[in-house]
């Protein structure tokens, strides 16, 4: 019943989130600090998640998008951020399928918009719906096989 409560609030958090990108191109820190803070204190208190793993998963991919942002100069502090988050959620590794999850979907609408020429290969996308989608593929396909799993014992 926890982690089913887990699941739906970090879904709505990323929904928020991936809307707010979408129309105003920006990831607030009103919303993604105290996710996180939620996160932590919820997987510190879930017997199934391992706390260290959730912590690599964070620090991992807020450490990821940093580097790719110094190199790049094209990804803000709030994809950083919103890296941050979604490694706390899904962990390590599942985190990782989550960002490049989010990293491919974004790239196929990219080639989509350039290709039906919407946007210029110059023009500047939201990252943010890309990457929460990403998660919560992610996250609820984590869940069916867990869920399948435990339906054939």
């Amino acid at each position: 019943m926890f982690d089913i409560f887990r699941l739906v609030l970090y879904i709505i958090i990323l929904i928020i989130i991936a809307v707010i990108d979408f129309r105003k191109g920006i990831i607030p820190n009103g919303i993604v600090y105290p996710a996180v803070i939620a996160v932590i204190l919820l997987n510190l208190v879930s017997a199934g998640t391992s706390s260290i793993m959730t912590l690599i998963g964070g620090v991992s991919l807020a450490g990821f998008f940093l580097i790719a942002s110094l190199l790049l100069k094209n990804i803000g502090m709030g994809d950083i951020k919103l890296a941050l988050l979604i490694g706390l959620m899904a962990g390590f590794p599942e985190g990782i399928i989550a960002i490049f999850s989010g990293i491919f979907i974004g790239g196929l609408v990219a080639i989509v918009l350039v290709l039906g020429k919407i946007k210029e290969r110059k023009d500047t996308m939201s990252y943010g719906p890309f990457l929460a989608a990403g998660a919560m593929f992610t996250l609820i396909g984590h869940q069916f096989l867990l869920f399948g799993f435990l339906y054939t014992l």
